[in-house]
């Protein structure tokens, strides 16, 4: 079960992550976010993880060029695409040595994993990072493969979660958060325990 936080900022964000036992830290680059962070900080960060998490640039309103000129040059392991077309995935997947992640909602793109050429699927609530949860069963059917599950989720929920969707990973931003953009370390690590507990339970078929 890959466990990925999303929307870092600081340093002690980044070691709160490693501590707590994720597998991967998410950056926001955006005009609109109230978690955006330059490309300078962003390559800070990923310093800060110093090989330990895989490294993640979202985005979601640049220009394709922009954002794959930004995860260059912050050094991420990841471009997480949000709501691209199919020929700007394609372009970035194109990009060797980086990874591409095609996040989208159920209700306004393909949930076939690599439907456009990415490694990954992430599928979010209507708004990213909102904190909104969504309706599991408005899939008309579960993604099979490398598929992330977004959207609502918290230390609380998480764990069933899991259990009802059974995803490949589990990615959270607004439901770690103490107050809007800023994380909660405690919280972080509840998350991921949450989450490692069901994962366990669910690889073990109870």
């Amino acid at each position: 079960m890959l466990v990925k936080i999303c929307g870092l900022k600081t340093v002690a964000d980044v070691e709160a992550v490693k501590a707590a036992g994720a597998d991967a830290m998410g950056m926001v680059m955006s005009d609109t976010s109230v978690r955006a962070i330059p490309v300078e900080q962003a390559a800070e960060l990923v310093r800060a993880a110093a090989g330990e998490l895989k490294t993640v640039l979202v985005v979601h309103d640049l220009s394709i060029d922009d954002a794959i000129a930004a995860a260059k040059q912050a050094g991420v392991d990841v471009l997480q695409l949000h709501d691209y077309s199919e020929a700007d995935t394609r372009k970035a997947a194109s990009v060797s040595g980086m990874e591409v992640w095609r996040a989208t909602s159920a209700s306004r793109g393909s949930s076939v994993v690599g439907a456009f050429g990415e490694d990954a699927l992430l599928l979010d609530a209507h708004t990213p990072g909102s904190g909104e949860t969504w309706d599991l069963e408005s899939l008309d059917a579960r993604p099979e493969g490398h598929w992330i599950l977004a959207g609502g989720l918290n230390p609380d929920n998480v764990g069933a979660a899991i259990a009802s969707a059974r995803p490949w990973g589990v990615d959270v931003s607004s439901g770690v958060e103490a107050t809007r953009g800023v994380k909660d370390h405690e919280r972080i690590h509840r998350f991921v325990a949450a989450a490692r507990a069901a994962s366990e339970a669910k690889d073990s078929g109870e």
